[in-house]
């Protein structure tokens, strides 16, 4: 974003999440933005740049939250067990219907974005295996589990079902059971 009026970026990017959910990445342009935002499309680029850059505030936003959730999540005071146990829940708490929608045509159409998600799942996946090595510390997870196999599984079911279901809510359904699965098989009792 090139102008930093916070609110302007904000009206900018919930319309562009409306869009996104209404006619996918490739069924809107500029112009249906700026009707949208009502805003010349003048002045979308002077505040955006072009339709790219806005996605990719779009996903970066959204996947800043994730880390951030998780990092203040991790770091609550409360018994590390509890924290296991809804674990399934914060891994989910913030993926977008936006995000859903459109994944497959951001990760092919636009390799930028593709790549700056990327890097930021790579530090979310780095975050998930520094709280499974503490939970084996503290004696909560068997000594047996490798917390690279594990991170690598919950991050190949997201992205499958992300891939695979149409909506948020199928998304959750999906998912959430499939992660309670995980974090359950390996803590200790």
């Amino acid at each position: 974003m090139k102008i930093g009026d916070k609110n302007i970026e904000k009206v900018v990017l919930n319309c562009t999440k409306t869009l996104l959910l209404q006619s996918g990445v490739k069924g809107w342009n500029m112009d249906d933005l700026a009707r949208e935002c009502g805003m010349s499309k003048r002045t979308l680029y002077k505040i955006i740049g072009n339709k790219e850059d806005l996605l990719y505030k779009c996903y970066s936003d959204n996947m800043d939250i994730v880390i951030n959730s998780f990092k203040t999540y991790s770091e609550q005071d409360k018994d590390y067990h509890t924290l296991l146990e809804n674990m399934a829940n914060q891994q989910i708490e913030h993926v977008e219907e936006f995000i859903i929608v459109n994944f497959k045509t951001i990760k092919t159409e636009y390799p930028r974005i593709e790549a700056m998600i990327h890097e930021k799942l790579i530090t979310r996946r780095s975050m998930l295996i520094d709280f499974l090595e503490e939970g084996k510390a503290m004696g909560y997870i068997h000594e047996s589990v490798e917390s690279r196999v594990i991170t690598n599984i919950v991050s190949a079911l997201m992205e499958f079902n992300i891939n695979m279901c149409k909506t948020k809510t199928e998304f959750e359904s999906k998912i959430r059971e499939e992660l309670k699965y995980i974090f359950s098989s390996i803590q200790k009792r």
